[in-house]
């Protein structure tokens, strides 16, 4: 018959061996990558016609790290535009259970006035898990009244 053997670990041990493997996986699995605004690419329409110059800004507010951040293109003779994504990673992020919420904005800025684009909460950090796994191909018609589209989203941008 086999023999057990008792191993006692101090606690402070356990505690400094689990950190350390926690932090010599932080450029792997450990530092989740959280996409806070999946790559989007569209068109701006205007009574049919390509808007060319018009610039789109893009905001996000990050609910976790009360991170806000921001940034513009222009379109391009065809009316089109096209954005990355936005990620980050957090630690404690992927490590501590908590509910993603991610305010997005686009607005298009043409010949003096203000468009609202898309107005959007997201509460995930997968790419492209605004739409359920569809990317963020959006047609902005000028014309159109801002109003509430499928899956919460707001404003004058239809998926395409």
């Amino acid at each position: 018959m086999a023999a057990w053997r008792v191993v006692r670990v101090r606690p402070s041990a356990a505690v400094a061996w689990w950190f350390a493997a926690l932090l010599s996986g932080c450029e792997g699995e450990a530092m989740a990558k959280m996409v806070l605004f999946s790559a989007v690419q569209g068109r701006v329409l205007e009574e049919g016609r390509p808007v060319s110059g018009a610039t789109v800004e893009r905001e996000y507010k990050w609910g976790w790290k009360d991170e806000t951040g921001r940034d513009s293109t222009r379109t391009g003779p065809d009316g089109s535009f096209a954005m990355p994504a936005i990620e980050r990673s957090s630690l404690l992020g992927s490590l501590l259970p908590h509910e993603p919420v991610i305010r997005q904005s686009l607005t298009i800025q043409h010949a003096g006035r203000s468009y609202e684009g898309w107005l959007y909460f997201k509460r995930n950090y997968r790419a492209d898990g605004e739409l359920d796994g569809k990317p963020l191909k959006l047609v902005c018609r000028l014309e159109r009244p801002a109003q509430r589209h499928g899956n919460g989203v707001y404003g004058i941008c239809e998926f395409e």
